[in-house]
């Protein structure tokens, strides 16, 4: 059995890839580069221990350029108290001139399925541990919803870096959750990309104490699993009003993840069941869209509403609705109750 080599235990390998994933906004791109700044020098990451020396890190920006992301670079290195970016930090983008420390034309655009021999000179003329990819779809001229086309663009680009020794971590989108599930992301194209990484972790928001956190939780491993836990990043600004220091803070153990739908599917369900409450509409009338369609093929399917003719639809029962309420706002005991003697589901 061949011996792993953890950069981060459980989490980032030598020669292996590890998916990062979730929905935009969650702050995937800002722990990636908190945790290669933890690499860059030779710092813990959020508990997880660490190499004895600083690592090389290759960050690729294929997400937006230089003149958005150095600000944050900067911010989350003198959040660690280090006032500016280490050699040990590569940078490079595509879309912008100011690359560190590549030097390519701005414009000149490899597609992602090229990108491997690329890819692994580089790794070995700079001698690079790590590379960080954020994220992939923009590079790709396959289709991103192909899960093929995932497949041949990940072994081609990201192996021949995997072949040089280096840990490979991609940041990814998660496709949205089934209507009426856990709320839990999984990553597009999410069978392909799974048996390409040893390691595949959730990041999720969370609201913990009034504070927005991130949830972190292993959603499939060849290796040892740890534990979900919450971060919290804390943004400090300077008297310019410019990002001056960003700080991550580990906050422990998550608990359970709690059913949830999310907030805009909430807002799309409340808005048709109260249009209803007034009587009878034409679908058109209540609203449109994906999330809507998704929406109504619940309410149908959980007999809150029906169809009572082409395209009109109304409240199967006033009871079914109340009983639906209850339990929104908690009131489990009273739903079931209720539930039992109209004979729904509970």
């Amino acid at each position: 059995m061949r011996h792993v080599d953890w950069l981060v235990p459980s989490l980032l390998a030598r020669g292996a890839g590890t998916l990062m994933f979730g929905q935009p906004g969650v702050g995937k791109s800002l722990h990636a580069l908190h945790l290669a700044a933890c690499l860059c020098l030779g710092r813990a990451f959020l508990g997880f221990g660490s190499v004895d020396a600083p690592l090389r890190v290759l960050f690729l920006d294929f997400e937006s350029g230089w003149q958005w992301n150095a600000e944050p670079i900067r911010a989350i290195f003198k959040g660690m108290g280090h006032p500016s970016i280490p050699e040990e930090f590569l940078y490079y983008s595509p879309f912008t001139e100011e690359c560190h420390p590549l030097e390519e034309p701005a414009g000149t655009l490899v597609a992602l399925e090229d990108l491997g021999p690329i890819l692994e000179e580089t790794v070995r003329s700079h001698r690079v541990d790590v590379v960080i990819a954020d994220s992939l779809g923009q590079m790709m001229i396959g289709d991103t919803n192909s899960g093929q086309d995932v497949a041949i663009a990940l072994r081609s680009a990201l192996n021949p870096a995997r072949a040089a020794e280096a840990a490979v971590l991609v940041l990814d989108h998660a496709a949205k959750a089934a209507i009426g599930g856990a709320g839990v992301p999984t990553p597009v194209g999410s069978q392909q990309k799974r048996a390409w990484a040893r390691v595949t972790v959730a990041v999720e928001s969370e609201e913990m104490d009034g504070r927005r956190c991130t949830r972190w939780s292993i959603d499939k491993s060849n290796a040892a699993h740890f534990d979900p836990f919450l971060t919290h990043m804390q943004f400090v600004h300077g008297s310019d009003g410019q990002l001056a220091a960003v700080h991550v803070h580990s906050v422990g153990s998550a608990g359970p993840r709690s059913p949830r739908k999310g907030a805009v599917r909430e807002r799309v369900e409340r808005t048709v069941l109260e249009h209803l409450a007034n009587g009878p509409a034409r679908r058109q009338e209540l609203g449109r869209g994906s999330t809507f369609d998704q929406v109504m093929d619940e309410l149908l399917k959980n007999g809150l509403i029906e169809q009572i003719g082409r395209g009109q639809y109304r409240l199967r029962r006033l009871l079914y609705h109340a009983v639906h309420l209850l339990r929104q706002v908690g009131a489990q005991h009273e739903a079931n109750a209720l539930a039992h003697s109209i004979n729904v589901d509970s």
